[in-house]
């Protein structure tokens, strides 16, 4: 039931809609006020918010796991990139929970036993592993932060300028469950969640004015201090703006632009995509309108050995913020991922949503160059190490520093593609080399020729089959006896030729059994009395030794006579019998005209197998110019490693 009394300094009603809640601040006054049975004390003036972009205020509703809830409270924490806003929410059930509003991102998370102790906050590093609440995480930040103000009700006493030492973690499940622990308390505090997409809470009753629903372009003009040349602000979530006429770095909490770095190079840049301008990118990425607000420039140390890379800021007034990443002419769409992937230190591959990503590069990147305004305080020749992953057209990427880790997801997107969005009269320049997630444009043309390879072999081995089966024309069919007590030869009945023959077979299939035979063949054309002549030994042997059965030789033999002109023929068969086993054999003859030719089939298969392999050529050779540049091999493992002796050349399609 909702409690109600009057604010002891202004007299303003002070409502508590939870039963758990015992502070609140008077949105009249300010005042920090701890309830006390049915009455109210004045803990004192709690600080003024900092006007900050999100779209959520108190009162704001919304849905998480079915049921209703709303925003009662809010502490707002300072860290040292930027604020962000802790809100308190109550459900239908009278569950209470948090919902983390930070850089675009929307956490619900509970009040959860840890299971284990907790480790200290000084033991914790960036993407180490722990094991809390029956599950594994990575921490993905740390923070020391500093709770600057409150609003509404709250579970607990606070006041403005209280430390706070934060340690965010990631599932490593790819659920997307998110874990903080707060060591403001003693012992520390452990709360579970959920990441969710803004769309997905179905909020109602938020922010009114340019922070809920603000078209894309400038919202506010400024000037530089240190030159008097104009800013645009974009976003109040934009934390730094780095002045495009002296390259000064500015700090854009606040309109006095504080100077964070004077940037003493002379050297400019002009982005291909100038500031400003807005790009509309239809299909998976949402046919919405961005705006380029950011750019800078990066390389891998030592700068100047490895090719520098173009990285450009996007905003969306609902969206929130993108990359676009031009790498010598290879683009990608760049979006952060709220749930990491699955991956250990050092291993050859990352695995996103089932799909595995080799790794491919990494390195620390360094800021060459930077205009235009960022989420973060960017620094000129600040560091980040990098570490790659690629599964064409999708790269993942991983960067860490000293108190953060994060991972994002790129999409392949060709100069066209992007050069249609923005509307662009000049051509982006070409991609020089094989991008790192370039789709490999020969792969489809080598699954294309596989599919026809299979086709025509099986077409081929189908005909072959019939050919076999129904081929061919049988002349004479005839058993015959060789016996060691007769020395006469065997002559078949003749059989005629109409036309002239490809080829005629003379097939035996005899009886033999631990013996052996030889046949001299004369085949005779009755009217030129043209004789061809052949001969062929037949045997076949078998036993058991030790107990193995074994056998070799064979009981059937085929010969074939080629180009016969038409005519009259007939066989004549001198055999020669064993004398060691002088036993009679007996013989199946059959005479076939143009019988099947497997000679053919092999040799058409051979052909058609020409197809595919050039294909695959083709397909392995654009993954090897893939690799060539890469840190690593196209296994993933390090070069020089055990691994490398595997293959090198890429997949195989």
């Amino acid at each position: 039931m909702a409690f109600s009394a009057a604010c002891p300094s202004c007299g303003a009603p002070v409502e508590f809609k939870s039963t758990a809640s015992f502070h609140a601040v008077c949105e009249f006054c300010r005042s920090t006020l701890v309830r006390h049975g049915g009455d109210l004390e004045n803990l004192g003036r709690m600080a003024d918010l900092v006007e900050d972009a999100s779209p959520i205020r108190l009162g704001t509703e919304g849905v998480y796991g079915g049921v209703h809830f709303a925003v009662i409270g809010r502490i707002q924490l300072r860290y040292a990139a930027g604020v962000w806003n802790e809100w308190h929410i109550l459900f239908d059930n009278q569950r209470s929970g948090w919902l983390a509003d930070a850089g675009g991102e929307y956490v619900v998370s509970f009040l959860t036993p840890p299971g284990d102790a907790l480790p200290t906050y000084a033991s914790l590093s960036i993407d180490g592993r722990l094991a809390q609440a029956k599950r594994e995480w990575v921490v993905a930040n740390k923070e020391e932060a500093m709770c600057v103000a409150g609003e509404g009700e709250l579970p607990f006493a606070f006041g403005a300028g209280y430390p706070a030492q934060l340690a965010d973690l990631r599932a490593t499940d790819e659920s997307g469950a998110f874990a903080s622990i707060d060591y403001s308390e003693t012992p520390p505090l452990f709360f579970v969640g959920q990441s969710q997409p803004f769309a997905s809470f179905k909020f109602a009753n938020l922010r009114e004015g340019p922070s809920a629903s603000k078209p894309a372009g400038a919202v506010k003009s400024l000037q530089c201090p240190s030159c008097g040349g104009p800013i645009a602000l974009h976003d109040k979530a934009v934390l730094s703006v780095a002045c495009p006429s002296c390259l000064t770095i500015l700090d854009a909490e606040n309109e006095s632009l504080r100077i964070l770095q004077k940037v003493r190079e002379t050297l400019t840049m002009e982005p291909r995509l100038a500031l400003g301008s807005v790009g509309r990118f239809g299909g998976k990425f949402g046919n919405k309108d961005w705006t380029v607000i950011g750019f800078q420039q990066r390389s891998i140390k030592p700068v100047g050995f490895y090719p520098p890379w173009d990285e450009y800021l996007l905003h969306h007034p609902t969206e929130g913020f993108r990359w676009l990443v031009d790498s010598e002419g290879h683009w990608s769409w760049v979006s952060p991922l709220a749930a990491p992937p699955r991956y250990a230190e050092s291993q050859p591959a990352a695995v996103l949503q089932g799909e595995e990503f080799r790794r491919y590069s990494g390195g620390t990147a360094v800021t060459r160059y930077v205009i235009g305004e960022f989420t973060w305080k960017v620094q000129l020749n600040e560091e980040w190490e990098t570490l790659d992953f690629v599964a064409p057209p999708r790269m993942l990427s991983r960067e860490m520093s000293g108190s953060e880790l994060t991972w994002s997801l790129g999409e392949y997107l060709t100069p066209e593609e992007v050069a249609t969005a923005f509307g662009l009269k000049t051509p982006l320049r070409k991609p020089k080399g094989v991008g790192a997630c370039q789709p490999n444009p020969r792969t489809e043309s080598h699954r294309r020729v596989c599919r026809r390879f299979w086709q025509f072999a099986l077409l081929a081995t189908v005909m072959q089959i019939l050919w076999a089966f129904f081929g061919g024309s049988t002349l004479v069919e005839q058993r015959v006896v060789y016996s060691p007590h007769k020395d006469e030869a065997v002559v078949t009945p003749s059989f005629r030729l109409d036309k002239p023959a490809r080829s005629v077979a003379l097939r035996h299939n005899t009886d033999l059994d631990n013996n052996w035979v030889g046949l001299n063949l004369t085949l005779v054309e009755k009217q030129s009395g043209r004789a061809w002549i052949a001969g062929t030994e037949l045997s076949y042997w078998h036993g058991s030794d030790d107990g193995e059965s074994w056998s070799e030789g064979d009981r059937d033999r085929e010969l074939v006579f080629r180009d016969l002109p038409a005519g009259e023929y007939y066989f004549v068969i001198d055999p020669e019998l064993s004398d060691e086993n002088p036993r009679a054999v007996a013989d199946t003859l059959r005479v076939v005209r143009d019988p099947a030719a497997w000679s053919n089939y092999f040799f058409a298969l051979i052909f058609l197998m020409l197809f595919p392999l050039f294909s695959r050529h083709r397909s392995a050779s654009f993954e090897a110019a893939r690799w060539e540049d890469a840190d690593y091999l196209s296994n993933g493992a390090e070069r020089g490693s055990d691994s490398s002796d595997d293959s090198d050349s890429g997949s195989d399609d």
